[in-house]
Order: C-alpha cells, then sequence, then structure tokens
C-alpha cells in the first residue's frame, strides 16, 4: 500500500514564543508574520494529506 511523502506527515511548526513582556507593534508583527505563514504550511500540507488519503482509498475501492 502506498504511504504518503513524508513531508506531508511532519508536525506543523509551534507558534513562536512571545514571552510575557508587553510586546511594541513592530515586535508583535515580526512575530505575527512567521506565525501566520506557518500557520498557512500546516494547512496546506494537511489538505494535501488528507488530498492524498482519499485518493489512495478511492483507488483501493475501485473509484477514478
Amino acid at each position: 500500500m502506498s504511504q504518503p511523502d513524508s513531508a506531508l506527515t511532519k508536525d506543523c511548526d509551534a507558534p513562536v514564543n512571545i514571552g510575557n513582556k508587553a510586546l511594541t507593534q513592530e515586535q508583535t508583527e515580526n512575530f505575527w508574520i512567521p506565525d501566520r505563514k506557518a500557520l498557512i504550511e500546516c494547512r496546506r500540507r494537511h489538505a494535501a494529506l488528507r488530498d492524498f488519503y482519499a485518493d489512495r482509498d478511492g483507488r483501493l475501492e475501485g473509484k477514478k
């Protein structure tokens, strides 16, 4: 049975640790940007993994 590419099953990046002090607007934006990129990449990877299994399972069931 075919397995998904290992890139599709890797863990998502953890959120940036911002500590417990007040942040400036610039610091907030600088932390937010990489978190947002990681969230988008994680969502795309999980969607691709879902599609892989849907395609594979459909083929096993004889669907196209």
